[in-house]
């Protein structure tokens, strides 16, 4: 400046580079951003981490804590830290990113503080040091169902809606479930939120409370529909509606059997359709063995429904939302619909439920009582009445055990289930694990020993499990225990009678298989809830080993009569046995994928919990399909065994006997003209009726001064009628003792002369005449005893057929139609080719036989031209005691042999009809035939009675319109003597699905013989009888 000594530097905040100035103000003032000191001939840049937001400044300002500047995007002033950021110093160009899993709760901040979004602060008490010390340690994965964001802590984790936790010091929260109600009742219930409020009330709306929030807050409302809050209905209505089902069940079941026993019902419009259905049903349901597989079915269901509930097993839900759906509708937890949990306390539902059975079933014995009673006092002869109140409790059984069959695995479930808790945890991630649990059957209860509610409960539990499923099992095995001796002994008492529903499907041996059957239930239904709820695991492995144990026991005992029903036995636990097994597998995928995402496919290889079950599925589907496959392989192989069976339902007969009785069948004979006969009934009856206990002197007879009590210990008496039989002095004996005793008698007739039999007439001749009235006129049963083994057959089912319907199981039926396989009036004959049987009018007798085989076979055209026609295929020798009494008949089958045209020859055998014994064609017959070889061949002998006899067949003529497939169904039954004529024709057997015999009937029958069919129907009745073509 002027007058100055030395030149002077421009003052701070200023500058210049020129040396002419002449004032300080000439100096350029340093812009913001930058900074000139004294004397600066030119501004200097802020450096990065510090600003000068103004003009004139001599230095530039730090950057304050928090707070960055880099110098290049903002020079003018410092910026805040980012979030994820922090500026911990003064003068920093850029924020310091926080170490993983930190975070700041705001920008600007000077520390990380808080865990970052989605992780979560174990403890709050941390300060910002430790946290940088060790983040890991304090900060953790936010649990699904969370939003967390950066700051999130344990105590305030932000739950979605529908889920819920039982602390706030928990990170192990529960998705809601919907309670039977929509896909969003879980949701709605639970709200979610930061503040867990009392025991986790906090998540839950304003109407609901407890764990999941499945609690109404008011005290008298309940659940309904999974996210409405109902009123509940006052004790004494519910339990007023209670005793009203139990009632009308009753009375509904009562009154169902008073109208099914209305026999003029049945004519009734609107009564007699489904009365002559369940007539027509409950036959077929007995012949096909239902009850058995109904029961094994049920008990089969019982189980598998119990998984999710009481091994808390974790399969996928739409492979268990049916059986959970299926379940709620069958519950036998009739209070839970009457007095619903929230209306009343658990104790007296769990009385409700274990003590509403026992009063059902004593109301049932009670009328059976009251009934027998009443009849009692309607009584001219009144016996005891003790004895009519036994008989009437008696009456009423066979259903009480069913209920009892029914109710036992769901009660004893259900009173099992006192001890089933929901956990919730309740301890700190860090710490050992703590829980608070809450009764599956009311969440308002805790689980705990402390508490004197629970406390009651557990009490009541275990007296109830006194009563029903250990009851229940003792019950079972003392009923059966008292029935042992009537069971092996085939003797039924009127408790066995009435104990059938346990005992009937299985072989004597095992008839205690239904109290193991029972204990199995219970042991998968209920005993394992006495595992503990946080070893569910365990439970699994329990019911793995029962289910495999009890298979391989089905499998080695077969415990059933019927070969089906153990198949089926063994099918179904072997299914429940895999189920078992995946729903071990799936339990442990999912323990493994809760510790951590993606472990499970590296430990066990399988994706997600469908790959374990869909394989398992199909390994039950082929499992299922080889049992079907074997059960019906084995029914047949069991069908064919030559034995005895009832028509309806293909299996053998029960043969029991009489209280006191010791044989089935008394064999009354004489030794010298019945003895082998006798001998034969008994070897064949035993090998057609196996455990058939039959009395033969030379066997069983012991001290012949003892015959009248061997009489009175046999059920029924067969009497050998023979020649000399009625002269015998202790066949006499054994006569006078079984008509004296009104025992139940067989009149078996030998009809061989050769064999030292003859007429029904010459053997009463023989008989004393006091005797004859008793023994010929009380319509006793009468068969002809055959030698040839076809009609032997008959007169052995004959016998039997007798024999049954004096056992007390039969007592009640006035026929009892038997059947043996392979039995030859059993198969299904039909001609595959065109059959023309020639019946001369010279052979009398010959059409009406020839007419009855037409009647009777498919297939078959009867020609009775005076002389062999054409198209003739076979000639039928009708051979009768007129058979030769025509020459021109004798010249006919010279020309047929001559022919060769088979001959098939029916031996009449009934007097009636002209038959004669066969000896007598010896002396009538022209020799030039005999010596020829015309009786080289056997006829078939043709009987009367069922050993001729056959059933027509209900035809339909073969048209050129008639579906081959419409005509190929329904059973075809002959008797003996024509089956085997048709035989000898050749006929041949159909199978039902034989392709082969199909197609052959089909193109010969509909095609090539239309033509002749045709031609026949033209006919007169001079020349030809009616054309049959039957159904194939």
């Amino acid at each position: 400046p002027p007058g100055a000594a030395a030149p002077l530097p421009c003052e701070a905040g200023t500058y210049s580079e020129r040396t002419d100035l002449d004032a300080a103000s000439s100096c350029t003032a340093a812009e913001p951003g930058y900074f000139a000191t004294t004397g600066s001939t030119e501004q200097t840049r802020c450096a990065p981490g510090s600003i000068a937001p103004l003009t004139n400044m001599s230095a530039c300002d730090l950057c304050s804590t928090g707070r960055y500047s880099d110098s290049t995007t903002n020079i003018f002033a410092c910026e805040k830290c980012k979030p994820g950021t922090y500026a911990k110093s003064e003068g920093l160009s850029q924020c310091i990113p926080c170490a993983h899993p930190l975070g700041t709760p705001s920008d600007g901040s000077i520390t990380c503080s808080v865990c970052k979004a989605g992780y979560y602060l174990k403890d709050s008490s941390a300060t910002p040091t430790d946290l940088e010390e060790a983040p890991s340690e304090y900060c953790d994965n936010c649990p699904d169902g969370t939003n967390c964001s950066d700051g999130a802590r344990l105590e305030t984790l932000p739950i979605l809606p529908g889920y819920w936790r039982a602390s706030p010091n928990s990170t192990r929260l529960t998705e809601c479930r919907n309670f039977d109600g929509s896909g969003t009742a879980g949701a709605t219930r639970c709200v979610g939120g930061t503040d867990a409020g009392v025991n986790g009330d906090g998540y839950c709306g304003s109407d609901f409370t407890g764990p999941e929030c499945q609690l109404c807050d008011a005290s008298d409302h309940h659940l309904v529909e999974g996210d409405e809050c109902e009123k509940c209905l006052s004790s004494s209505v519910a339990g007023g509606r209670l005793v009203g089902l139990a009632l009308g069940l009753c009375v509904a079941c009562g009154f169902l059997a008073w109208a099914y026993s209305m026999q003029n019902w049945r004519q009734r419009r609107y009564t007699g359709a489904p009365l002559r259905l369940a007539d027509r049903f409950i036959p077929w349901c007995v012949a096909i063995g239902l009850q058995a597989k109904l029961k094994i079915a049920f008990g089969f269901y019982q189980v598998v429904s119990v998984l999710s509930t009481t091994y808390s097993a974790r399969l996928p839900d739409k492979f268990t939302s049916w059986t959970d759906r299926l379940s709620s509708v069958i519950s036998i937890d009739w209070s839970s619909f009457f007095l619903p949990v929230g209306c009343v306390p658990f104790f007296y539902r769990l009385l409700a439920v274990a003590l509403s059975p026992v009063g059902i079933i004593a109301l049932l014995l009670l009328v059976g009582v009251v009934l027998r009673v009443k009849r009692w006092h309607a009584s001219t002869e009144r016996p005891l009445l003790g004895d009519a109140v036994r008989r009437g409790m008696l009456d009423l059984t066979p259903p009480g055990l069913i209920l009892i069959f029914c109710f036992v695995p769901s009660v004893s479930a259900f009173i099992f289930r006192s001890w089933s808790c929901e956990a919730y945890v309740i301890s700190h991630p860090d710490a050992s694990l703590d829980y608070i649990q809450y009764m599956r059957q009311d969440a308002s209860v805790e689980c705990n020993y402390n508490d004197s509610d629970y406390n009651s409960i557990i009490e009541l539990a275990i007296f109830l499990i006194v009563l029903w499923p250990i009851g229940s099992i003792i019950l079972f095995t003392s009923l059966l225990t008292l029935c042992y001796k009537a069971l092996h002994t085939n003797t039924p008492t009127d408790l066995s009678q009435a104990t059938a529903f346990l005992h009937k499907e299985y072989e004597p041996r095992w008839y205690w298989w239904e109290a193991l059957e029972l204990l199995r239930k219970v042991v998968l239904t209920g005993v394992v809830v006495l595992i503990p709820e946080e070893r569910y695991f365990v439970r699994l492995v329990v019911a793995t080993l029962v289910c495999s144990c009890y298979t391989v026991g089905l499998a080695v005992a077969t415990p059933f009569k019927r070969i089906e029903d153990d198949i089926l036995a063994v099918a179904t636990n072997l299914v429940l046995l895999l189920v078992f097994l995946g729903a071990s597998w799936t339990t442990i995928f999912e323990a493994i994928e809760d510790q951590k995402e993606g472990w499970a496919e590296d430990v066990l290889g399988w994706p997600n919990p469908d790959a374990i079950v869909y394989p398992m599925l199909v390994l039950i589907g082929v499992a299922l399909a080889l049992f079907l496959v074997g059960a019906a392989a084995a029914a047949r192989r069991v069908a064919k065994v030559p034995t005895i069976r009832i028509a309806a339902s293909k299996q053998a007969p029960e043969l029991t006997l009489a209280k006191g009785m010791t044989w089935h069948l008394f064999n009354s004979h004489i030794w010298s003209t019945g003895q082998d006969a006798v001998a034969v009934i008994k070897n064949e009856l035993q090998q057609l009726l196996p455990g058939i206990k039959v009395f033969l002197d030379v066997d069983d007879l012991k001290d012949i001064g003892a015959l009248e009590s061997y009489i009175d210990c046999s059920q029924v008496i067969l009497f050998f009628l023979s020649k000399g039989y009625f002269r015998s002095k202790n066949c006499l004996r054994e006569i006078r003792s079984s008509l004296e005793k009104g025992k139940p008698i067989i009149l078996v007739q030998e009809a061989d002369p050769a064999k030292g039999g003859g007429s029904l007439a010459e053997l009463r001749a023989e008989c004393l005449e006091e005797l004859q009235p008793a023994v010929f006129d009380m319509a006793f049963p009468l068969v002809v005893w055959m030698r040839i083994e076809e009609f032997q057959l008959v007169s052995l089912k004959m016998i039997s057929e007798a024999l049954l319907l004096q056992t007390p199981t039969y007592a009640g039926l006035r026929r009892l139609p038997l059947t043996i396989p392979g039995e030859v009036q059993g198969l299904n004959l039909g001609f595959a080719n065109r059959v023309v049987l020639w019946a001369s009018p010279a052979n009398r007798g010959a059409r009406r036989m020839a007419n009855e085989i037409a009647a009777s076979f498919p297939g078959v055209v009867v020609d009775a031209a005076a002389e062999r026609p054409e198209r003739a295929t076979h000639m039928l020798l009708y051979l009768c005691e007129e058979s030769w009494s025509e020459d021109r008949l004798a010249e006919q089958v010279k020309e047929v042999r001559e022919s060769r045209l088979p001959i098939v020859m029916a031996h009449e055998n009934d007097a009636e009809r002209g038959g004669c014994p066969f000896s007598r064609f010896f002396e009538t017959t022209p020799q030039e035939l005999i010596a020829a070889g015309l009786y080289r061949d056997l006829a078939i002998a043709c009987f009367p009675g069922l050993h001729r006899e056959a059933r027509p067949l209900h035809s339909t003529p073969f048209h050129s319109h008639v579906s081959f497939k419409a005509t190929t169904t329904g059973p075809f039954e002959r008797q003996v003597s024509l089956s085997l004529l048709a035989k000898a024709i050749g006929a041949v057997q159909w199978t039902q699905g034989t392709v082969s015999i199909r197609r052959t009937l089909c193109s010969k029958l509909l095609r090539k013989n239309l033509k002749w069919v045709e031609a026949e129907s033209s006919l007169t009745e001079a020349s030809a009888s009616t054309v049959t073509a039957s159904s194939v």
